[in-house]
């Protein structure tokens, strides 16, 4: 007999191969869009501290004093400590939420160092 088409098992065959193509593609695509927007929530964060590091590197040495602010609801705080008559230390600690778990809070410190400027400079 010349059988042509396909049969059963075929077909059911093809359509779970399509489904786990389709499922792994779902998955993908999902995992893409949590890593764009943890990168997205990255970008800011940096942006943020970097904006509140250069305020407070702008002001200059000796006008600069401990403090804290919130920006998007992250908790920056910073220490100015002297070293000598001519340097100081700036160590800023800026707290955000973790990437497992979002109830944990992370904190970052940056540490920067302000020296006076020569007269005339």
């Amino acid at each position: 007999m010349n059988a042509r088409g396909f049969s059963l098992v075929e077909a059911l065959v093809g359509i779970i191969v399509l489904a786990i193509g389709l499922l792994s593609l779902a998955a993908a695509a999902s995992l893409g869009l949590t890593q764009m927007t943890r990168a997205r929530q990255d970008m800011q964060y940096f942006a943020d501290v970097q904006q509140e590091m250069d305020s407070l590197v702008n002001r200059g040495w000796g006008k600069v004093s401990s403090g804290s602010t919130t920006i998007r609801g992250r908790q920056m705080t910073w220490t100015v400590t002297t070293l000598s008559p001519n340097s100081q230390v700036l160590k800023v600690a800026v707290r955000r939420r973790g990437y497992q778990n979002i109830n944990k809070w992370t904190s970052d410190t940056l540490v920067v160092y302000l020296a006076k400027g020569t007269p005339g400079s």
